[in-house]
């Protein structure tokens, strides 16, 4: 528990300088961004024994790397996600050739796993920079996604501790329970209050609660998903964790498995205002 708690501690400490130098340097969040989806997809390979496969991972590297590192150019979103959908379809004709001519070597199953997870991983983190840098209000609405992803699980924690007795989903996640959930989507849900209260009285801006409110609830439930996904996988390919760059919390995809579950659905939640303004969450 100390080892976790102090390494939080740090990852707070860099984190915290490295959002407010982003409204300087554009370029920073997709690089950053675009590092952690590299490390990632090499986490999830190792899992799967593909990591040495170099016809398979180092396209899987490129296309991890370079389709958040593209948002730092991208103009709109609608054109960047046509470019990202040709990327993705031609490395999805390139995998099925190299088990084509492997004959037999490669199974249907083992494309696909290579597929979907380069596939979440890099457009996960991409949707994120899109979040930041290409939605009105960006700039404060994607810290949203660290809190829908942390606070739902400090609260789901500390309430399946003190307070859980029926288990969540033992076959895939033992410790999770039915209260911490719960505990876990009234956490999210107070925080995006809170986070409106302070952009509506520290910042002057016109709030929609009921839509902030709404989405805390969506993303906390997407949130407690996301790490149950990746907890399936680790179960699948039985590993406990899939990295140990973070002591006491594992890999990238083991700290950032539910920020990478949220992050699409809130870009998408921001973007309905393009059809109504009943769905803007900062007016």
């Amino acid at each position: 528990m100390l080892k976790r708690i102090i390494t939080a501690v740090v990852l707070i400490a860099i984190l915290v300088p490295i959002l407010f130098l982003s409204w300087k340097v554009p370029y920073l969040i997709p690089a950053l961004l675009a590092l952690m989806s590299t490390v990632a997809v090499f986490e999830l390979l190792r899992c799967m024994g593909r990591h040495r496969d170099f016809a398979v991972s180092i396209p899987a590297y490129l296309i991890a790397c370079g389709i958040p590192l593209g948002t730092a150019w991208a103009n709109r979103i609608a054109d960047y996600l046509m470019i990202c959908v040709a990327v993705l379809g031609v490395y999805l004709i390139y995998l099925f050739t190299v088990a084509v001519f492997r004959r037999g070597r490669m199974t249907f199953a083992e494309v696909a796993s290579a597929y979907v997870g380069v596939l979440y991983i890099s457009v996960s983190f991409a949707s994120l920079a899109l979040l930041r840098h290409q939605t009105e209000m960006g700039g404060y609405l994607y810290l949203l996604v660290f809190f829908g992803a942390w606070v739902t699980d400090t609260f789901a924690y500390f309430t399946g501790r003190f307070l859980g007795k029926h288990k969540l989903n033992p076959e895939i996640s033992p410790k999770k329970t039915v209260e911490g959930s719960i505990g876990g989507i009234v956490g999210c849900v107070l925080s995006f209050a809170v986070f409106g209260v302070v952009m509506q009285f520290g910042w002057e801006m016109q709030v929609n609660y009921v839509m902030l409110c709404v989405s805390g609830l969506v993303c906390s439930f997407v949130s407690q998903i996301g790490d149950l996904i990746t907890s399936l996988i680790k179960r699948e390919h039985d590993v406990k964790d899939y990295g140990k760059i973070f002591p006491g919390h594992g890999g990238v995809l083991d700290r950032f498995d539910s920020v990478l579950a949220i992050s699409p659905i809130l870009l998408i939640l921001c973007n309905l205002s393009l059809v109504s303004d009943v769905f803007c969450i900062l007016k």
